[in-house]
């Protein structure tokens, strides 16, 4: 499946963003597994907006200890 991902951010986080994409993208070109994030600072300047070309319903999460990598701008 193909899909297309529109962003608006502050500049500042950008490269965090998009850093945390591409080390996802190096994981799975490289068989590795990790978890990846990025610290989504609601009281801070992080709010981003996306607008998707696709829809996908509500799925579940875990609340679970980071141990792997965390993009932060902050």
């Amino acid at each position: 499946m193909e899909f297309t991902i529109r962003c608006k951010m502050k500049d500042r986080w950008v490269p965090y963003f998009v850093s945390m994409l591409k080390r996802m993208e190096q994981n799975g070109a490289m068989g590795h597994s990790e978890l990846v994030g990025i610290y989504s600072d609601g009281d801070g300047d992080f709010r981003p907006c996306f607008d998707f070309n696709i829809e996908v319903g509500k799925v579940d999460y875990e609340e679970i200890e980071v141990y792997g990598k965390v993009y932060d701008a902050g």
